[in-house]
């Protein structure tokens, strides 16, 4: 019984120091108002690469070529983008033809 009693007291003695610990670690890594501040004025990562996507419509291609080189494997890839440029070029020229004539 005196056992479990020095049992519990080291258990609740550890218990106080990593609690203690714990708040000290958090207020540590908390950061300051200065950089929360500096952090909303900074435009995120996520809405840059968004952006830099609607502007650069040849970087949204390649990437996604690279995307489905990954996941489809590159012949058919190679395959789907082929038929897709063939499609683009002759609706393209179509396009001119109809605007030339017209």
């Amino acid at each position: 019984m005196n056992r479990d009693r020095k049992d519990n007291e080291a258990e609740t003695a550890i218990r106080r120091r990593m609690a203690a610990s714990r708040e000290t670690l958090l207020a540590a890594n908390r950061p300051s108002p200065s950089v929360l501040a500096a952090r909303k004025a900074t435009p995120s990562s996520a809405g840059s690469f968004i952006a830099l996507l609607v502007e650069a419509p040849r970087v949204t291609l390649l990437l996604a070529l690279c995307i489905s080189a990954v996941v489809l494997g590159p012949r058919r890839t190679i395959g789907v983008a082929a038929r897709s440029w063939i499609a683009a070029w002759l609706g393209g020229t179509v396009r001119n033809v109809v605007r030339k004539n017209l």
